[in-house]
């Protein structure tokens, strides 16, 4: 208990320390609720929206807020910043913090999510083929097959009229199935209306996230084996739920792994020169025992590459897809349901595509116009993650292309960022900002990607990796599976909405934003097309 006790006094010491030498001050920003938590209770509310979105957007594109004991939490929106923190300095001096940092160790072991630095840089060479148009073009039959399974059931449910299901819940099940097919290749779920939906783990992990600011720290403390027995006794549930969950992901991912090494391993055996697999693990695999011997990842390194959201474990590559897939097919579906004439436009598109081929190519798939317009604008004005977080671990100085207004009247061009301030990077404002997108930044116009977008967009050279906007993020840490999760997206929309039509319940859907936004109600699926 004493080191524990340290612990927390170090902390605290080092939040005092970095009050009192503060280079933010004379940044605007909104009034500090409380000294204790700052504006962490806003920032992180569940109905922060406006709060992100109006409260401190209206201070500019720096702004300054408060944090736990007074420390100093640099809220930045500007392109030219964003580039700065993004890329031209990711890596060198921008990273995630250390608690996250950390907390991905302990989940995932030395993988994608948790590396650094050049480790990182090298990892992400390796994986990056598995996640190229070219693989997305070779795994097309894998996603049509688990979404004609979702279709069935969805068909069979709806035989007696109108239904009202969970979206989220089936969006989750079959983004969990497709991942496991088309990224590790096995199946987690049949999709049958009788399996039972799969239990999360991350809702006990996250209650846990006051926890989270002392792992940096905790994590030095003995041996693993004396921290795993302070977790094991730890009085808080969630800890010991932790513990649980690491020892679970590890052993799985093993599990996984050692099984597609065998079998590739029989394969080149017995002389055949057909793929074992056509997942992404078995093509890793295969592509890490060809690499060069600088970028060849270790047995431990490649394991971790696999993460865990329900029963065994999915790449940890796209474990945040999980999530945030599911999210932003029931955030469409909801759109779509409160806009019946939009949504009966998409339809059409996509029952004349299947009149003329069943199960698109890839390149055909992509092609259609609404359906892809559908998706960029929903994706740009509801960002399923509306925050992401960056701390420098040096001083630095981050350029604004659209200056602030001090609290001394002096105009602020650049701002001297001290080595260890959490920067919030709102990815969901800048979606939104009126000044690219436009005055009606903040309405859902999908027709807007049916015509050149503004010079405003292209100018603003945003650092993101998708359709100038934010939501995949971009640099060194940007999403390496949107091209995963768009496919995903599309194949699902295409299938369900060629066949059925969805409305809203009576009572209006509210969305929440914890770490991924998440619907408080139910959407209805209506009735059968056939």
């Amino acid at each position: 208990m004493a080191a524990v006790t340290l612990v927390i006094v170090k902390t605290l010491a080092d939040l005092l320390s970095a009050t009192i030498r503060s280079s933010l001050n004379n940044l605007p920003g909104p009034p500090s609720p409380s000294w204790l938590r700052g504006h962490m209770n806003q920032l992180f509310h569940p109905q922060g929206w406006d709060f992100h979105l109006k409260t401190v957007v209206a201070f500019g594109t720096a702004v300054r807020l408060r944090g736990f004991f007074g420390e100093d939490v640099l809220y930045l929106t500007d392109p030219a910043g964003l580039r700065t923190i993004l890329t031209k300095e990711h890596g060198d001096i921008y990273d995630e913090p250390p608690m996250i940092i950390e907390r991905n160790k302990l989940l995932w072991g030395p993988g994608l999510l948790s590396s650094m630095g050049m480790a990182h840089k090298r990892q992400r060479r390796v994986l990056n083929a598995t996640f190229s148009t070219q693989r997305m073009r070779t795994i097309m039959p894998i996603f049509w097959d688990v979404t004609r399974r979702l279709e069935d059931t969805f068909v069979d449910l709806l035989r007696g009229g109108p239904t009202e299901l969970d979206m989220l819940v089936w969006m989750s099940r079959v983004s969990l199935e497709l991942i496991g097919q088309a990224g590790i290749g096995i199946s987690f779920d049949t999709l049958a209306k009788t399996s039972p939906p799969t239990n999360h783990w991350q809702p006990s992990f996250i209650s846990s996230s006051g926890f989270m600011r002392l792992i940096p720290s905790i994590v030095k403390i003995g041996s693993p084996g004396f921290r795993g027995f302070l977790a094991k006794i730890a009085p808080h549930p969630n800890i010991r739920k932790l513990k649980e969950i690491i020892y679970l992901l590890y052993n799985s991912n093993k599990s996984i792994y050692e099984q597609r090494l065998r079998a590739i391993t029989d394969t080149a055996k017995n002389g055949a020169d057909k793929d074992t697999g056509r997942d992404i693990v078995s093509v890793l695999v295969k592509q890490n025992k060809s690499a060069d011997t600088v970028d060849k990842l270790s047995d431990d390194e490649l394991i971790s590459q696999m993460g865990q959201d329900s029963l065994l474990n999915l790449l940890t590559l796209i474990f945040a897809g999980h999530d945030t897939t599911s999210v932003a097919l029931s955030r469409i579906l909801h759109v779509l349901s409160s806009d019946p004439e939009r949504q009966e436009k998409l339809r059409v598109e996509l029952m004349n595509a299947r009149i003329e081929l069943r199960d698109l190519t890839y390149d055909d798939l992509m092609a259609l116009p609404y359906l892809d317009a559908v998706c960029k604008e929903t994706l740009r004005l509801y960002a399923p993650v509306t925050q992401l977080h960056r701390v420098p671990r040096k001083d630095s100085f981050v350029p604004l292309s659209r200056p602030v207004l001090g609290i001394d009247g002096q105009t602020i061009d650049r701002i001297h960022v001290q080595a260890g301030t959490m920067v919030v990077v709102g990815a969901a404002a800048v979606n939104r900002d009126p000044i690219i997108w436009g005055p009606d930044a903040d309405q859902w116009i999908p027709e807007r990607w049916l015509r050149p977008l503004p010079e405003t967009v292209l100018d603003a050279h945003l650092p993101g990796v998708y359709a100038h906007m934010m939501t995949f993020m971009g640099g060194g840490r940007s999403c390496i599976g949107f091209k995963f999760a768009e496919t995903e997206i599309k194949v699902v929309l295409y299938v369900l909405l060629s066949r059925m039509r969805f409305e809203s319940p009576e009572t209006p859907i509210v969305w929440n934003m914890f770490n991924f936004a998440t619907p408080r109600r139910r959407v209805t699926v209506g009735q059968v097309c056939r």
